[in-house]
Protein backbone atom coordinates (compact mmCIF):
# COMPACT_ATOMS: atom_id res chain seq x y z
CA UNK A 1 0.00 0.00 0.00
CA UNK A 2 1.50 3.37 -1.00
CA UNK A 3 1.84 6.37 1.25
CA UNK A 4 -1.07 8.26 -0.38
CA UNK A 5 -3.49 5.44 0.31
CA UNK A 6 -2.37 5.27 3.91
CA UNK A 7 -2.94 9.03 4.27
CA UNK A 8 -6.42 8.76 2.77
CA UNK A 9 -7.37 5.93 5.15
CA UNK A 10 -6.05 7.87 8.15
CA UNK A 11 -8.05 10.96 7.14
CA UNK A 12 -11.24 8.90 6.75
CA UNK A 13 -10.74 7.25 10.15
CA UNK A 14 -10.14 10.62 11.77
CA UNK A 15 -13.34 12.00 10.24
CA UNK A 16 -15.35 8.97 11.49
CA UNK A 17 -13.91 9.21 14.97
CA UNK A 18 -14.67 12.92 15.11
CA UNK A 19 -18.22 12.36 13.89
CA UNK A 20 -18.80 9.60 16.44
CA UNK A 21 -17.41 11.71 19.22
CA UNK A 22 -19.56 14.61 18.19
CA UNK A 23 -22.64 12.42 18.11
CA UNK A 24 -21.81 10.93 21.53
CA UNK A 25 -21.15 14.18 23.29
CA UNK A 26 -24.02 15.89 21.58
CA UNK A 27 -26.35 13.09 22.52
CA UNK A 28 -24.99 13.06 26.06
CA UNK A 29 -25.54 16.78 26.29
CA UNK A 30 -29.08 16.36 25.03
CA UNK A 31 -29.71 13.62 27.55
CA UNK A 32 -28.24 15.74 30.34
CA UNK A 33 -30.30 18.75 29.33
CA UNK A 34 -33.41 16.57 28.98
CA UNK A 35 -32.79 15.00 32.37
CA UNK A 36 -32.33 18.41 33.94
CA UNK A 37 -35.53 19.63 32.31
CA UNK A 38 -37.37 16.52 33.52
CA UNK A 39 -36.08 16.96 37.05
CA UNK A 40 -37.05 20.61 37.01
CA UNK A 41 -40.51 19.72 35.75
CA UNK A 42 -40.88 17.01 38.44
CA UNK A 43 -39.77 19.44 41.14
CA UNK A 44 -42.25 21.99 39.86
CA UNK A 45 -45.08 19.45 39.95
CA UNK A 46 -44.09 18.40 43.46
CA UNK A 47 -44.12 22.02 44.61
CA UNK A 48 -47.54 22.53 43.03
CA UNK A 49 -48.90 19.41 44.74
CA UNK A 50 -47.39 20.56 48.03
CA UNK A 51 -49.04 23.96 47.65
CA UNK A 52 -52.39 22.35 46.86
CA UNK A 53 -52.09 20.32 50.07
CA UNK A 54 -51.24 23.44 52.08
CA UNK A 55 -54.19 25.28 50.54
CA UNK A 56 -56.51 22.39 51.38
CA UNK A 57 -55.29 22.31 54.97
CA UNK A 58 -55.83 26.05 55.25
CA UNK A 59 -59.39 25.68 53.92
CA UNK A 60 -60.02 22.98 56.56
CA UNK A 61 -58.74 25.31 59.27
CA UNK A 62 -60.92 28.15 58.03
CA UNK A 63 -63.96 25.87 57.92
CA UNK A 64 -64.07 25.64 61.72
CA UNK A 65 -63.08 29.21 62.49
CA UNK A 66 -66.66 30.23 63.19
CA UNK A 67 -67.69 27.71 65.82
CA UNK A 68 -70.55 29.29 67.77
CA UNK A 69 -69.15 29.62 71.26
CA UNK A 70 -70.37 31.04 74.52
CA UNK A 71 -68.03 32.41 77.20
CA UNK A 72 -65.53 29.94 78.59
CA UNK A 73 -63.44 27.10 77.20
CA UNK A 74 -64.51 24.24 75.00
CA UNK A 75 -64.72 21.05 77.07
CA UNK A 76 -63.85 17.99 74.98
CA UNK A 77 -65.49 15.01 76.66
CA UNK A 78 -66.46 11.41 75.99
CA UNK A 79 -69.10 9.03 77.32
CA UNK A 80 -69.89 7.61 80.74
CA UNK A 81 -67.90 4.57 81.90
CA UNK A 82 -65.03 5.90 79.79
CA UNK A 83 -62.79 3.53 77.84
CA UNK A 84 -59.39 4.30 76.35
CA UNK A 85 -60.79 5.61 73.06
CA UNK A 86 -62.90 8.13 74.98
CA UNK A 87 -60.21 9.25 77.44
CA UNK A 88 -57.33 9.49 74.95
CA UNK A 89 -59.45 11.03 72.19
CA UNK A 90 -60.65 13.79 74.52
CA UNK A 91 -57.07 14.73 75.38
CA UNK A 92 -55.81 14.53 71.79
CA UNK A 93 -58.66 16.52 70.27
CA UNK A 94 -58.48 19.22 72.94
CA UNK A 95 -54.81 19.62 72.02
CA UNK A 96 -55.70 19.88 68.34
CA UNK A 97 -58.24 22.61 69.07
CA UNK A 98 -55.61 24.42 71.12
CA UNK A 99 -53.19 24.28 68.19
CA UNK A 100 -55.93 25.74 66.01
CA UNK A 101 -56.29 28.70 68.36
CA UNK A 102 -59.24 27.66 70.51
CA UNK A 103 -59.45 27.72 74.29
CA UNK A 104 -60.06 24.02 74.81
CA UNK A 105 -59.45 21.49 77.56
CA UNK A 106 -60.12 17.78 77.95
CA UNK A 107 -62.67 16.46 80.43
CA UNK A 108 -63.91 13.04 81.50
CA UNK A 109 -67.24 11.49 82.35
CA UNK A 110 -65.79 9.23 85.01
CA UNK A 111 -62.52 7.71 86.20
CA UNK A 112 -60.27 5.90 83.69
CA UNK A 113 -60.15 2.10 83.72
CA UNK A 114 -56.98 0.06 84.28
CA UNK A 115 -56.10 -0.05 80.59
CA UNK A 116 -56.53 3.71 80.20
CA UNK A 117 -54.41 4.31 83.30
CA UNK A 118 -51.60 2.30 81.72
CA UNK A 119 -51.77 4.28 78.47
CA UNK A 120 -51.76 7.57 80.38
CA UNK A 121 -48.76 6.44 82.42
CA UNK A 122 -46.91 5.28 79.30
CA UNK A 123 -47.53 8.63 77.64
CA UNK A 124 -46.72 10.61 80.78
CA UNK A 125 -50.12 12.31 80.66
CA UNK A 126 -52.61 13.16 83.40
CA UNK A 127 -56.17 11.88 83.38
CA UNK A 128 -58.67 14.58 82.37
CA UNK A 129 -60.64 16.10 85.25
CA UNK A 130 -64.21 14.87 85.64
CA UNK A 131 -66.88 17.31 84.44
CA UNK A 132 -69.93 16.87 86.67
CA UNK A 133 -72.31 19.22 84.85
CA UNK A 134 -72.23 20.46 81.24
CA UNK A 135 -75.01 23.05 81.65
CA UNK A 136 -74.19 26.35 79.96
CA UNK A 137 -70.75 25.17 78.83
CA UNK A 138 -69.23 24.76 75.37
CA UNK A 139 -69.14 21.00 74.81
CA UNK A 140 -67.37 19.01 72.11
CA UNK A 141 -68.36 15.33 72.23
CA UNK A 142 -66.02 12.51 71.28
CA UNK A 143 -66.81 8.81 70.87
CA UNK A 144 -70.58 9.19 71.39
CA UNK A 145 -73.64 11.24 70.51
CA UNK A 146 -76.18 9.90 73.01
CA UNK A 147 -77.77 11.91 75.82
CA UNK A 148 -78.05 8.68 77.83
CA UNK A 149 -74.26 8.23 77.66
CA UNK A 150 -73.40 11.88 78.25
CA UNK A 151 -72.50 13.90 81.29
CA UNK A 152 -75.31 15.58 83.25
CA UNK A 153 -76.66 18.84 81.86
CA UNK A 154 -75.80 18.16 78.22
CA UNK A 155 -79.28 19.18 77.07
CA UNK A 156 -78.59 22.64 78.49
CA UNK A 157 -75.05 22.85 77.06
CA UNK A 158 -73.77 24.63 73.98
CA UNK A 159 -72.77 21.69 71.78
CA UNK A 160 -70.17 22.83 69.26
CA UNK A 161 -68.98 19.55 67.75
CA UNK A 162 -69.05 15.76 67.63
CA UNK A 163 -66.33 13.30 66.59
CA UNK A 164 -67.64 9.74 66.59
CA UNK A 165 -67.56 6.29 64.96
CA UNK A 166 -70.92 4.96 66.16
CA UNK A 167 -74.44 5.34 64.81
CA UNK A 168 -76.26 8.67 64.93
CA UNK A 169 -77.39 9.20 68.50
CA UNK A 170 -80.04 11.30 70.20
CA UNK A 171 -77.98 14.49 70.66
CA UNK A 172 -79.31 17.37 68.59
CA UNK A 173 -78.81 21.10 68.23
CA UNK A 174 -80.26 23.77 65.97
CA UNK A 175 -77.01 25.59 65.34
CA UNK A 176 -74.12 24.78 63.04
CA UNK A 177 -71.60 22.38 64.54
CA UNK A 178 -68.50 20.49 63.50
CA UNK A 179 -69.74 16.93 62.96
CA UNK A 180 -67.39 14.18 61.82
CA UNK A 181 -68.75 10.64 62.14
CA UNK A 182 -67.23 7.81 60.13
CA UNK A 183 -67.63 4.01 59.86
CA UNK A 184 -64.17 3.42 61.22
CA UNK A 185 -62.47 1.35 63.92
CA UNK A 186 -61.68 4.02 66.50
CA UNK A 187 -62.50 7.64 67.22
CA UNK A 188 -58.76 8.09 67.73
CA UNK A 189 -58.20 7.27 64.06
CA UNK A 190 -60.58 10.05 63.03
CA UNK A 191 -58.63 12.42 65.25
CA UNK A 192 -55.35 11.30 63.64
CA UNK A 193 -56.90 12.13 60.27
CA UNK A 194 -58.03 15.49 61.65
CA UNK A 195 -54.45 16.40 62.55
CA UNK A 196 -53.43 15.57 58.97
CA UNK A 197 -56.35 17.44 57.43
CA UNK A 198 -55.64 20.57 59.46
CA UNK A 199 -51.88 20.34 58.86
CA UNK A 200 -50.98 20.07 62.55
CA UNK A 201 -48.10 18.18 64.13
CA UNK A 202 -48.65 15.30 66.54
CA UNK A 203 -46.18 15.22 69.42
CA UNK A 204 -44.83 12.02 70.98
CA UNK A 205 -47.17 12.09 73.98
CA UNK A 206 -50.28 12.63 71.87
CA UNK A 207 -49.18 9.92 69.42
CA UNK A 208 -48.81 7.47 72.32
CA UNK A 209 -52.32 8.27 73.56
CA UNK A 210 -53.88 7.90 70.11
CA UNK A 211 -52.00 4.66 69.39
CA UNK A 212 -53.18 3.12 72.66
CA UNK A 213 -56.75 4.11 71.85
CA UNK A 214 -56.63 2.68 68.32
CA UNK A 215 -55.18 -0.63 69.52
CA UNK A 216 -57.70 -0.84 72.35
CA UNK A 217 -60.83 -0.09 70.34
CA UNK A 218 -59.87 -2.29 67.36
CA UNK A 219 -58.48 -5.27 69.29
CA UNK A 220 -55.05 -4.66 67.71
CA UNK A 221 -56.66 -4.09 64.30
CA UNK A 222 -58.66 -7.35 64.34
CA UNK A 223 -62.19 -5.98 64.91
CA UNK A 224 -64.79 -6.18 62.14
CA UNK A 225 -64.99 -2.37 62.12
CA UNK A 226 -61.30 -1.90 61.19
CA UNK A 227 -60.58 0.12 58.04
CA UNK A 228 -57.49 0.95 56.01
CA UNK A 229 -57.33 4.24 57.86
CA UNK A 230 -56.95 2.38 61.19
CA UNK A 231 -54.25 0.19 59.64
CA UNK A 232 -52.36 3.28 58.46
CA UNK A 233 -52.85 5.17 61.71
CA UNK A 234 -51.30 2.56 64.01
CA UNK A 235 -47.81 2.35 62.44
CA UNK A 236 -47.71 6.09 61.76
CA UNK A 237 -48.50 6.86 65.39
CA UNK A 238 -46.12 4.17 66.64
CA UNK A 239 -43.28 5.78 64.69
CA UNK A 240 -43.94 9.18 66.27
CA UNK A 241 -44.36 7.60 69.71
CA UNK A 242 -41.11 5.68 69.36
CA UNK A 243 -42.81 2.32 69.96
CA UNK A 244 -41.21 -0.49 67.95
CA UNK A 245 -43.28 -3.48 69.07
CA UNK A 246 -46.96 -2.65 68.72
CA UNK A 247 -48.05 -6.24 69.35
CA UNK A 248 -46.20 -6.31 72.68
CA UNK A 249 -47.89 -3.07 73.68
CA UNK A 250 -51.30 -4.48 72.82
CA UNK A 251 -50.61 -7.62 74.87
CA UNK A 252 -50.04 -5.40 77.90
CA UNK A 253 -53.16 -3.35 77.18
CA UNK A 254 -55.24 -6.49 76.80
CA UNK A 255 -54.03 -7.85 80.14
CA UNK A 256 -54.93 -4.56 81.79
CA UNK A 257 -58.36 -4.56 80.10
CA UNK A 258 -59.29 -8.01 81.39
CA UNK A 259 -57.95 -7.39 84.89
CA UNK A 260 -60.75 -6.93 87.40
CA UNK A 261 -58.58 -7.25 90.48
CA UNK A 262 -59.98 -5.41 93.48
CA UNK A 263 -63.35 -4.74 91.83
CA UNK A 264 -66.80 -5.86 92.92
CA UNK A 265 -69.05 -7.61 90.42
CA UNK A 266 -71.28 -4.54 90.28
CA UNK A 267 -68.27 -2.37 89.43
CA UNK A 268 -67.28 -4.83 86.72
CA UNK A 269 -70.79 -4.71 85.19
CA UNK A 270 -70.72 -0.93 84.93
CA UNK A 271 -67.03 -0.52 84.08
CA UNK A 272 -67.74 -0.39 80.32
CA UNK A 273 -71.48 0.18 80.32
CA UNK A 274 -73.50 2.21 77.79
CA UNK A 275 -77.16 3.11 77.46
CA UNK A 276 -79.24 3.62 74.31
CA UNK A 277 -82.82 4.30 73.30
CA UNK A 278 -84.86 3.08 70.32
CA UNK A 279 -88.59 2.79 69.70
CA UNK A 280 -89.36 4.30 73.09
CA UNK A 281 -87.29 1.63 74.87
CA UNK A 282 -84.16 2.37 76.87
CA UNK A 283 -81.54 -0.35 77.09
CA UNK A 284 -78.12 -0.74 78.65
CA UNK A 285 -75.23 -3.07 77.82
CA UNK A 286 -72.27 -3.74 80.07
CA UNK A 287 -69.20 -5.05 78.24
CA UNK A 288 -66.78 -7.47 79.93
CA UNK A 289 -63.57 -9.02 78.64
CA UNK A 290 -62.55 -12.64 79.03
CA UNK A 291 -59.58 -14.80 78.04
CA UNK A 292 -61.30 -18.15 77.49
CA UNK A 293 -64.65 -19.92 77.67
CA UNK A 294 -64.34 -21.20 81.26
CA UNK A 295 -63.70 -17.62 82.36
CA UNK A 296 -66.62 -16.42 80.23
CA UNK A 297 -68.93 -18.93 81.87
CA UNK A 298 -67.75 -17.86 85.32
CA UNK A 299 -68.20 -14.16 84.59
CA UNK A 300 -71.61 -14.82 83.01
CA UNK A 301 -72.80 -16.63 86.14
CA UNK A 302 -71.54 -13.79 88.35
CA UNK A 303 -73.27 -11.21 86.18
CA UNK A 304 -76.55 -13.13 86.19
CA UNK A 305 -76.50 -13.06 89.97
CA UNK A 306 -76.13 -9.28 90.25
CA UNK A 307 -77.92 -8.05 87.09
CA UNK A 308 -81.37 -7.80 88.73
CA UNK A 309 -79.92 -5.53 91.41
CA UNK A 310 -77.93 -3.52 88.87
CA UNK A 311 -81.01 -3.14 86.70
CA UNK A 312 -82.83 -1.39 89.55
CA UNK A 313 -80.12 1.28 89.73
CA UNK A 314 -80.60 2.44 86.14
CA UNK A 315 -83.54 4.02 84.34
CA UNK A 316 -83.71 1.46 81.55
CA UNK A 317 -86.24 -1.07 80.27
CA UNK A 318 -83.70 -3.69 79.19
CA UNK A 319 -80.24 -4.58 80.44
CA UNK A 320 -77.58 -7.05 79.38
CA UNK A 321 -74.07 -8.14 80.27
CA UNK A 322 -71.94 -9.06 77.26
CA UNK A 323 -68.88 -11.18 78.08
CA UNK A 324 -66.54 -11.28 75.10
CA UNK A 325 -63.49 -13.32 74.11
CA UNK A 326 -61.10 -11.76 71.60
CA UNK A 327 -58.17 -14.19 71.59
CA UNK A 328 -56.14 -15.69 68.71
CA UNK A 329 -58.77 -14.93 66.11
CA UNK A 330 -61.62 -16.20 68.30
CA UNK A 331 -64.59 -13.89 68.71
CA UNK A 332 -67.14 -15.34 71.12
CA UNK A 333 -69.77 -13.40 73.05
CA UNK A 334 -71.85 -14.58 76.02
CA UNK A 335 -74.99 -12.42 76.40
CA UNK A 336 -76.74 -12.43 79.80
CA UNK A 337 -80.19 -10.76 80.07
CA UNK A 338 -81.13 -9.00 83.32
CA UNK A 339 -84.76 -10.17 83.48
CA UNK A 340 -87.54 -11.94 81.60
CA UNK A 341 -88.44 -8.93 79.45
CA UNK A 342 -84.81 -8.45 78.44
CA UNK A 343 -84.62 -12.15 77.65
CA UNK A 344 -87.77 -12.17 75.51
CA UNK A 345 -86.74 -9.13 73.48
CA UNK A 346 -83.25 -10.51 72.95
CA UNK A 347 -84.45 -13.87 71.65
CA UNK A 348 -86.85 -12.12 69.27
CA UNK A 349 -84.14 -9.78 67.98
CA UNK A 350 -81.36 -12.40 67.75
CA UNK A 351 -82.88 -15.84 67.19
CA UNK A 352 -79.77 -17.24 65.48
CA UNK A 353 -77.52 -17.71 68.49
CA UNK A 354 -75.18 -20.70 68.49
CA UNK A 355 -75.79 -22.02 71.99
CA UNK A 356 -77.61 -21.33 75.24
CA UNK A 357 -76.09 -22.74 78.43
CA UNK A 358 -78.92 -21.80 80.78
CA UNK A 359 -77.23 -18.53 81.71
CA UNK A 360 -76.00 -16.88 78.51
CA UNK A 361 -76.76 -16.84 74.80
CA UNK A 362 -73.53 -17.70 72.99
CA UNK A 363 -72.46 -16.22 69.66
CA UNK A 364 -69.34 -17.60 68.06
CA UNK A 365 -67.21 -15.94 65.36
CA UNK A 366 -67.98 -13.26 64.26
CA UNK A 367 -69.61 -12.90 67.70
CA UNK A 368 -72.09 -10.21 68.65
CA UNK A 369 -69.97 -7.09 69.04
CA UNK A 370 -71.77 -4.30 70.89
CA UNK A 371 -70.87 -1.64 68.35
CA UNK A 372 -71.00 -3.71 65.17
CA UNK A 373 -74.00 -6.02 65.70
CA UNK A 374 -75.63 -5.89 69.15
CA UNK A 375 -76.73 -2.25 69.29
CA UNK A 376 -77.65 -1.99 65.57
CA UNK A 377 -79.62 -5.24 65.68
CA UNK A 378 -81.48 -4.42 68.87
CA UNK A 379 -82.18 -0.89 67.61
CA UNK A 380 -83.64 -2.19 64.36
CA UNK A 381 -85.87 -4.63 66.24
CA UNK A 382 -87.11 -2.01 68.72
CA UNK A 383 -87.86 0.48 65.94
CA UNK A 384 -89.84 -2.20 64.12
CA UNK A 385 -91.66 -3.10 67.37
CA UNK A 386 -92.11 0.22 69.22
CA UNK A 387 -92.81 0.17 72.93
CA UNK A 388 -96.49 0.67 73.77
Amino acid sequence: MNKNAIKIIAIVLAICIAAAAGFYFGNARGITEGTAQGEAQGASQAMAARQELLDLQELNRQSIAKLQLTDGPIYVIGHKSPDSDTICSAIAYARLLQQLGFNAQPAANGAPNNESKYILKLAGADAPPVLEDASGKNIFLVDHSEYLQATAGLQDANIVGIIDHHGIGSVSTGQQVLYDARPIGATATIIWLSYLNYGQQIDKQTATLLLGAVLSDTGNLTASTVTEADKKAAPALAKIAGIDDVDALYDILHKEAISYDGMTDMEILFLDYKEYEAGGVKFGIGLLNSIDEPTSKELSARMKAILPEGFKTRDVDLMYASVGIRENGEKIDYIVPANEYSDAVFKAAFPNYNDYDGTAYIFRTPGLGRKSRFVPGLTDYLLAHPHE
